[in-house]
């Protein structure tokens, strides 16, 4: 390994390590500007999910409720979480509910291919013509028009 001792391993090591550097520094001021941005939009970005789904908002209050009742301390961990890091958690709601919209929109689009849309239909009216352009008189319902003298009656006797 006498390569190592040379000037051009060591100029190497120190420009990767430089660009290395330069790279997390790069990284964190993306990082920053993203979280400054989300600072003043997560507000919003909760009341959007509110408005698009107020379930997805409400189960997690109700999930923050329950991890606080259930064990204490894990939910006065979760709730400062969510205030400290209400930068990351609006924009999740906001996001849950964009999708629990999209997959409930595609459902109920699936269910209307499948079974139909309704249709608009007008009422006729109930009444038969005959040929002549009069009504013909139908039985009441429930009785037959058979009579019991009839030759088909006379099979079963």
């Amino acid at each position: 390994m006498p390569y190592r001792n040379t000037a051009a391993f060591r100029i190497n090591s120190i420009m990767g390590l430089l660009v290395m550097v330069g790279f997390f520094i790069a990284l964190f001021y993306l990082m920053r500007g993203i979280f400054i941005i989300l600072t003043w939009v997560a507000p919003v970005l909760l009341i959007a999910a509110f408005i698009i789904r107020k379930s997805v908002v409400i189960n997690y209050g109700k999930w923050l409720l329950s991890t606080l009742k259930s064990n204490p301390l894990m939910g006065i961990l979760a709730i400062l979480l969510t205030v400290v890091g209400y930068m990351v958690v609006f924009p999740y709601l906001f996001l849950k509910a964009l999708f629990v919209k999209k997959v409930d929109d595609l459902q109920q689009e699936h269910i209307r291919q499948t079974q139909g849309d309704l249709v608009d239909f007008e009422e006729l009216d109930s009444q038969i013509f005959d040929e002549d352009g009069g009504f013909v008189e139908l039985p009441p319902a429930g009785q037959s028009g058979k009579t019991k003298d009839s030759d088909y009656q006379e099979l079963f006797d």
